[in-house]
């Protein structure tokens, strides 16, 4: 099934545990949306994330273009464990609801239904809680209303429907599993000034561009920071534990 070498990605291979030990670990996994391959790490919005909450945190970018939550799960003990994270975050929506399946290779293991994508964020989440972290979930931008985006009119209504469906998927897990989770998909029109405006190439309206990345790490960051002040506190409180 799966035909490819999986490469390991760049932050990832890169990370030494011992080098970060007293930082707060932060390890965002997903698609090409989390990827962010496009630009360097500083304009990617796991770069901005990492300066926002400061120096006490590491980002670890563990993103991966064309994939879903399936090869998410498969990659997690490799990916994400070793940096023993604090929080996680995920988001892999686009690719589960298989939107641009004509592009993806098969061998990503692409294309989830719904009670897959699921059971994969199910696990992930308890994966998560087995090793003492919180995971934050969130959803991409919604795909603008494009003419030139899709072949046909109809391809575009049809594929924005299921996304709607799995968006719904994903708040009620989030509701459920009492993660925290920043949908973008619902609340991203209302915060920037002319949606869709600057914030995607066009015509690929799949991928937010430059102008989004510190929109997205704010929105990221309001939601990481609660898990960030526990940890601080517990970090102090173990501090006073040896000192007294």
């Amino acid at each position: 099934m799966l035909d490819e070498p999986i490469l390991t990605p760049p932050e990832v291979g890169s990370f030494r545990l011992n080098d970060h030990l007293d930082q707060f670990r932060i390890v965002a996994i997903g698609d090409s949306n989390t990827e962010c391959s496009r630009w360097e790490r500083p304009q990617r919005w796991t770069g901005i994330l990492e300066s926002f909450i400061g120096s006490q945190c590491k980002v670890v970018n563990a993103g991966m273009g064309g994939t879903s939550s399936n090869l998410g799960l498969f990659r997690w003990h490799r990916d994400v464990s070793p940096v023993k994270p604090h929080c996680v975050v995920i988001n892999f929506i686009l690719n589960d609801s298989y939107i641009r399946h004509y592009e993806c290779r098969s061998s990503y293991v692409v294309q989830c239904t719904p009670d897959r994508m699921d059971s994969n964020l199910c696990n992930m989440v308890n994966f998560a809680k087995a090793i003492g972290a919180s995971c934050v979930f969130w959803t991409s931008p919604p795909v603008p209303d494009w003419p030139d985006n899709f072949k046909r009119r109809t391809n575009f209504e049809i594929q924005k429907e299921i996304l709607n469906s799995y968006v719904k998927i994903i708040e009620r897990i989030a509701r459920d599993l009492d993660v925290p989770l920043v949908n973008f998909w619902e609340i991203f029109p209302s915060i920037v000034k002319d949606y869709p405006g600057p914030y995607f190439n066009h015509p690929d309206g799949y991928h937010s561009n430059e102008k989004s990345q510190p929109i997205i790490a704010k929105g990221i960051a309001e939601a990481v920071k609660p898990i960030f002040e526990r940890w601080l506190g517990k970090e102090v409180g173990e501090k006073d534990e040896i000192l007294y």
